[in-house]
Protein backbone atom coordinates (compact mmCIF):
# COMPACT_ATOMS: atom_id res chain seq x y z
CA UNK A 1 0.00 0.00 0.00
CA UNK A 2 1.34 3.90 -0.90
CA UNK A 3 2.35 5.91 1.85
CA UNK A 4 -0.99 8.61 1.61
CA UNK A 5 -1.49 11.78 3.64
CA UNK A 6 -4.31 10.07 6.02
CA UNK A 7 -1.71 7.31 6.70
CA UNK A 8 0.73 9.70 7.33
CA UNK A 9 -0.98 12.16 9.78
CA UNK A 10 -2.40 8.46 11.19
CA UNK A 11 0.78 7.22 11.93
CA UNK A 12 2.24 10.74 13.16
CA UNK A 13 -0.97 10.66 16.01
CA UNK A 14 0.16 7.12 17.25
CA UNK A 15 3.60 8.67 17.57
CA UNK A 16 2.51 11.87 19.46
CA UNK A 17 0.66 9.46 21.74
CA UNK A 18 3.81 7.02 22.50
CA UNK A 19 5.54 10.63 23.58
CA UNK A 20 3.10 12.04 25.46
CA UNK A 21 2.75 8.72 27.67
CA UNK A 22 6.41 8.06 27.28
CA UNK A 23 6.36 4.59 26.06
CA UNK A 24 9.33 4.07 23.30
CA UNK A 25 8.61 1.97 20.17
CA UNK A 26 10.24 -0.90 21.44
CA UNK A 27 7.86 -1.89 24.04
CA UNK A 28 5.19 -1.07 21.78
CA UNK A 29 6.45 -3.83 19.14
CA UNK A 30 7.01 -6.54 22.22
CA UNK A 31 3.44 -5.90 22.94
CA UNK A 32 2.13 -6.23 19.49
CA UNK A 33 4.47 -9.08 19.45
CA UNK A 34 6.42 -7.29 16.31
CA UNK A 35 10.06 -6.18 15.31
CA UNK A 36 10.84 -2.64 16.15
CA UNK A 37 10.87 -2.26 12.06
CA UNK A 38 7.84 -2.76 11.51
CA UNK A 39 6.86 -0.08 14.52
CA UNK A 40 9.09 2.00 13.11
CA UNK A 41 7.15 1.62 9.76
CA UNK A 42 3.85 2.11 11.10
CA UNK A 43 4.78 5.44 12.82
CA UNK A 44 5.58 6.63 9.49
CA UNK A 45 2.94 5.76 7.30
CA UNK A 46 4.31 2.76 6.18
CA UNK A 47 1.92 0.18 6.74
CA UNK A 48 -1.44 0.16 8.89
CA UNK A 49 -1.73 -2.27 12.13
CA UNK A 50 -4.80 -4.64 12.06
CA UNK A 51 -7.64 -4.06 14.20
CA UNK A 52 -6.44 -6.26 17.11
CA UNK A 53 -2.97 -4.60 17.03
CA UNK A 54 -4.74 -1.02 17.07
CA UNK A 55 -6.81 -2.62 19.97
CA UNK A 56 -3.79 -3.16 22.04
CA UNK A 57 -2.47 0.38 21.00
CA UNK A 58 -5.29 1.80 22.49
CA UNK A 59 -5.05 0.18 25.76
CA UNK A 60 -1.46 0.57 26.08
CA UNK A 61 -1.72 4.08 25.59
CA UNK A 62 -4.93 4.33 27.71
CA UNK A 63 -6.46 6.38 25.01
CA UNK A 64 -10.25 7.89 25.79
CA UNK A 65 -12.76 7.43 23.99
CA UNK A 66 -12.68 9.86 21.59
CA UNK A 67 -9.09 9.29 20.73
CA UNK A 68 -9.71 5.81 20.02
CA UNK A 69 -12.74 6.66 18.04
CA UNK A 70 -10.55 8.75 16.08
CA UNK A 71 -8.07 6.19 15.32
CA UNK A 72 -10.59 3.88 14.54
CA UNK A 73 -12.02 5.80 12.27
CA UNK A 74 -8.69 7.08 10.24
CA UNK A 75 -7.85 2.89 10.14
CA UNK A 76 -11.41 2.58 8.17
CA UNK A 77 -10.69 5.25 6.00
CA UNK A 78 -7.82 4.15 5.33
CA UNK A 79 -8.84 0.85 4.07
CA UNK A 80 -12.01 1.45 2.84
CA UNK A 81 -10.12 4.79 1.13
CA UNK A 82 -12.73 6.63 1.65
CA UNK A 83 -11.15 9.20 3.24
CA UNK A 84 -14.44 11.11 4.04
CA UNK A 85 -16.59 8.00 5.17
CA UNK A 86 -19.41 9.41 7.43
CA UNK A 87 -22.11 6.88 9.20
CA UNK A 88 -25.60 7.33 9.46
CA UNK A 89 -24.93 8.44 12.97
CA UNK A 90 -22.12 10.98 12.25
CA UNK A 91 -25.14 12.49 9.34
CA UNK A 92 -28.08 12.28 11.84
CA UNK A 93 -26.59 14.28 14.46
CA UNK A 94 -24.56 16.78 12.09
CA UNK A 95 -28.16 17.33 10.62
CA UNK A 96 -29.95 17.61 13.91
CA UNK A 97 -27.53 20.44 15.11
CA UNK A 98 -27.53 22.38 12.35
CA UNK A 99 -31.32 22.64 12.33
CA UNK A 100 -31.09 24.34 15.78
CA UNK A 101 -28.35 26.58 14.79
CA UNK A 102 -26.04 25.56 17.59
CA UNK A 103 -22.04 25.69 17.57
CA UNK A 104 -20.34 22.66 18.60
CA UNK A 105 -19.26 24.46 21.76
CA UNK A 106 -23.04 25.86 22.39
CA UNK A 107 -24.09 21.64 22.40
CA UNK A 108 -21.26 21.40 24.34
CA UNK A 109 -22.71 23.95 27.12
CA UNK A 110 -25.95 22.37 27.28
CA UNK A 111 -25.11 18.51 27.37
CA UNK A 112 -22.26 18.47 29.08
CA UNK A 113 -20.75 16.51 26.67
CA UNK A 114 -17.31 17.85 25.87
CA UNK A 115 -17.11 19.70 22.33
CA UNK A 116 -14.14 17.33 21.19
CA UNK A 117 -16.43 14.74 21.51
CA UNK A 118 -19.05 16.34 19.31
CA UNK A 119 -16.62 16.56 16.50
CA UNK A 120 -16.11 13.32 16.61
CA UNK A 121 -19.69 11.91 17.03
CA UNK A 122 -19.77 13.93 13.87
CA UNK A 123 -16.58 13.14 11.80
CA UNK A 124 -15.49 9.64 13.29
CA UNK A 125 -16.81 6.71 11.35
CA UNK A 126 -16.85 4.26 14.43
CA UNK A 127 -18.16 6.91 16.54
CA UNK A 128 -21.25 5.58 18.89
CA UNK A 129 -22.73 6.98 21.90
CA UNK A 130 -23.38 5.69 25.48
CA UNK A 131 -26.84 5.49 26.75
CA UNK A 132 -26.17 8.28 29.13
CA UNK A 133 -24.73 10.54 26.07
CA UNK A 134 -27.62 9.78 23.97
CA UNK A 135 -29.77 10.53 27.11
CA UNK A 136 -28.39 13.87 27.39
CA UNK A 137 -28.15 15.10 23.45
CA UNK A 138 -31.60 13.73 22.76
CA UNK A 139 -34.21 15.87 24.46
CA UNK A 140 -32.11 18.98 23.12
CA UNK A 141 -31.56 18.06 19.61
CA UNK A 142 -34.92 17.23 19.45
CA UNK A 143 -35.23 13.58 18.93
CA UNK A 144 -35.08 10.34 21.43
CA UNK A 145 -32.34 8.44 23.04
CA UNK A 146 -33.28 5.20 21.06
CA UNK A 147 -33.23 7.28 17.99
CA UNK A 148 -29.75 8.38 18.25
CA UNK A 149 -28.73 4.72 19.59
CA UNK A 150 -30.60 3.22 16.46
CA UNK A 151 -28.92 5.24 14.00
CA UNK A 152 -25.85 4.08 15.23
CA UNK A 153 -26.25 0.86 15.01
CA UNK A 154 -26.77 0.04 19.20
CA UNK A 155 -29.66 -2.52 19.32
CA UNK A 156 -30.62 -5.11 22.11
CA UNK A 157 -32.64 -2.82 24.55
CA UNK A 158 -34.56 -4.44 27.26
CA UNK A 159 -38.03 -2.90 27.28
CA UNK A 160 -37.28 -1.43 30.86
CA UNK A 161 -34.45 0.67 29.12
CA UNK A 162 -36.62 1.20 25.87
CA UNK A 163 -39.52 2.86 28.31
CA UNK A 164 -37.47 4.95 30.42
CA UNK A 165 -35.66 6.16 27.00
CA UNK A 166 -39.35 6.86 25.60
CA UNK A 167 -40.40 8.84 28.57
CA UNK A 168 -37.13 10.93 28.49
CA UNK A 169 -38.01 11.84 25.22
CA UNK A 170 -41.25 13.29 26.22
CA UNK A 171 -39.70 16.19 28.48
CA UNK A 172 -40.06 19.68 26.91
CA UNK A 173 -36.37 21.09 25.45
CA UNK A 174 -37.17 24.12 27.31
CA UNK A 175 -37.08 21.84 30.55
CA UNK A 176 -33.76 20.39 29.64
CA UNK A 177 -32.10 23.04 28.41
CA UNK A 178 -32.55 24.82 31.71
CA UNK A 179 -31.93 21.93 34.03
CA UNK A 180 -28.36 21.75 32.16
CA UNK A 181 -27.54 25.03 31.27
CA UNK A 182 -25.99 25.82 33.80
CA UNK A 183 -23.03 23.70 32.55
CA UNK A 184 -19.75 25.79 30.91
CA UNK A 185 -17.24 23.69 29.20
CA UNK A 186 -13.30 25.38 28.71
CA UNK A 187 -12.66 27.51 26.06
CA UNK A 188 -11.36 25.17 23.05
CA UNK A 189 -9.46 26.23 19.62
CA UNK A 190 -8.97 23.92 17.01
CA UNK A 191 -5.94 21.94 17.32
CA UNK A 192 -4.09 20.84 14.06
CA UNK A 193 -0.89 18.81 13.62
CA UNK A 194 1.29 20.71 11.33
CA UNK A 195 1.36 17.85 8.80
CA UNK A 196 -2.34 19.44 8.26
CA UNK A 197 -0.54 22.69 7.20
CA UNK A 198 1.00 20.89 4.01
CA UNK A 199 -2.68 21.46 2.41
CA UNK A 200 -3.12 25.20 3.91
CA UNK A 201 -2.59 28.09 1.04
CA UNK A 202 -2.27 30.74 3.02
CA UNK A 203 -6.47 31.96 2.75
CA UNK A 204 -8.76 32.11 5.67
CA UNK A 205 -7.09 30.05 8.12
CA UNK A 206 -10.35 29.80 10.22
CA UNK A 207 -12.13 27.86 7.49
CA UNK A 208 -8.94 25.83 7.05
CA UNK A 209 -9.30 24.82 10.44
CA UNK A 210 -12.77 24.12 10.57
CA UNK A 211 -12.66 21.74 7.69
CA UNK A 212 -9.30 19.60 8.62
CA UNK A 213 -9.20 19.83 12.66
CA UNK A 214 -10.32 16.42 13.92
CA UNK A 215 -9.50 18.12 17.35
CA UNK A 216 -9.70 20.63 19.85
CA UNK A 217 -7.93 22.08 22.71
CA UNK A 218 -8.87 23.32 26.32
CA UNK A 219 -7.22 27.18 26.14
CA UNK A 220 -7.16 26.94 30.16
CA UNK A 221 -6.31 30.24 31.65
CA UNK A 222 -4.73 31.09 28.61
CA UNK A 223 -6.07 34.50 27.55
CA UNK A 224 -5.50 34.71 23.62
CA UNK A 225 -6.78 36.57 20.82
CA UNK A 226 -10.44 35.04 19.08
CA UNK A 227 -9.70 32.65 16.00
CA UNK A 228 -6.35 31.30 17.61
CA UNK A 229 -5.68 27.77 16.43
CA UNK A 230 -3.28 25.27 18.20
CA UNK A 231 -0.42 23.37 16.35
CA UNK A 232 1.51 20.67 17.31
CA UNK A 233 4.97 19.73 15.72
CA UNK A 234 8.52 18.11 17.61
CA UNK A 235 11.40 19.75 17.11
CA UNK A 236 12.29 18.31 14.63
CA UNK A 237 9.67 19.18 12.21
CA UNK A 238 10.78 22.86 12.68
CA UNK A 239 14.62 22.27 13.40
CA UNK A 240 14.93 24.13 16.58
CA UNK A 241 17.91 22.06 17.64
CA UNK A 242 16.35 20.64 20.34
CA UNK A 243 14.27 16.95 20.75
CA UNK A 244 11.26 17.45 21.80
CA UNK A 245 7.13 18.63 21.49
CA UNK A 246 6.11 21.61 20.21
CA UNK A 247 3.07 23.34 20.62
CA UNK A 248 2.36 27.03 18.68
CA UNK A 249 -0.67 29.13 18.93
CA UNK A 250 -0.67 30.75 15.90
CA UNK A 251 -3.36 33.23 13.71
CA UNK A 252 -4.16 35.29 10.61
CA UNK A 253 -2.90 38.53 11.97
CA UNK A 254 -0.21 39.75 14.97
CA UNK A 255 -2.66 41.74 17.78
CA UNK A 256 -0.29 44.63 18.92
CA UNK A 257 2.39 43.83 21.68
CA UNK A 258 3.51 39.98 20.01
CA UNK A 259 6.64 38.65 19.36
CA UNK A 260 7.66 39.11 16.25
CA UNK A 261 7.79 35.31 15.31
CA UNK A 262 6.02 33.64 12.53
CA UNK A 263 5.71 29.73 10.95
CA UNK A 264 6.52 29.78 7.68
CA UNK A 265 5.86 27.10 4.27
CA UNK A 266 8.80 27.53 2.10
CA UNK A 267 8.68 27.11 -1.27
CA UNK A 268 10.58 23.71 -0.95
CA UNK A 269 8.44 22.35 1.05
CA UNK A 270 9.30 23.19 4.45
CA UNK A 271 8.29 23.92 7.67
CA UNK A 272 10.42 27.57 9.95
CA UNK A 273 9.92 29.42 12.05
CA UNK A 274 11.44 32.75 11.54
CA UNK A 275 12.18 35.49 13.96
CA UNK A 276 12.31 39.77 12.93
CA UNK A 277 14.36 41.34 14.56
CA UNK A 278 15.77 45.40 13.99
CA UNK A 279 14.44 44.64 10.45
CA UNK A 280 16.09 41.80 9.93
CA UNK A 281 14.38 37.98 9.43
CA UNK A 282 16.57 35.22 11.05
CA UNK A 283 15.45 31.57 11.22
CA UNK A 284 14.91 30.97 14.83
CA UNK A 285 16.91 28.31 16.66
CA UNK A 286 17.07 27.48 20.46
CA UNK A 287 20.29 25.21 19.98
CA UNK A 288 23.12 24.67 17.74
CA UNK A 289 23.98 26.12 14.26
CA UNK A 290 22.35 25.73 10.59
CA UNK A 291 22.51 27.45 7.55
CA UNK A 292 19.52 29.54 7.09
CA UNK A 293 16.46 27.88 4.99
CA UNK A 294 16.77 30.85 1.97
CA UNK A 295 13.91 29.61 -0.09
CA UNK A 296 10.94 32.11 -0.15
CA UNK A 297 7.78 31.56 2.27
CA UNK A 298 4.93 31.19 0.57
CA UNK A 299 2.42 31.64 3.41
CA UNK A 300 3.25 32.90 7.18
CA UNK A 301 1.04 32.61 10.18
CA UNK A 302 1.91 34.88 13.48
CA UNK A 303 3.01 32.69 16.41
CA UNK A 304 1.58 34.11 19.65
CA UNK A 305 2.82 31.75 21.85
CA UNK A 306 5.14 28.48 21.63
CA UNK A 307 5.55 25.95 24.16
CA UNK A 308 8.32 23.58 23.76
CA UNK A 309 8.42 19.91 25.88
CA UNK A 310 12.19 18.38 26.24
CA UNK A 311 11.92 14.98 25.82
CA UNK A 312 15.54 15.15 28.14
CA UNK A 313 14.76 14.22 31.46
CA UNK A 314 14.38 16.92 33.89
CA UNK A 315 14.23 19.27 31.38
CA UNK A 316 11.82 22.10 32.10
CA UNK A 317 8.93 23.44 29.97
CA UNK A 318 9.68 26.67 28.15
CA UNK A 319 7.78 29.22 26.98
Amino acid sequence: MPITPLKTKFGKLIRDYLRSAEIRQNDLAARLQISGSAVSQMLHGKIVPNQQQLNVICELLQLDRAQAFELQSMLSCIRTGAENMRSPFNEVMFALRCQRGLTHQQLANLSGIPASHLQVFENCFEAVPTLDEASKLAPILGCTPAALLQSAGVGGLSRTAIDKLTAAGELADEEVCEAVGTYHAERQIPLLDLVDLEGYDGSSLTAFAQQRAGKVLDLGTRDLPEETIAVTASGRDLAIGLPGHVQLFVAEKRPAGYRELDLCRTEDGKFVLQETRRNSVKEFRLAGTRKPNTSPAIWKLPVLEMVIRPTKPGAREKK
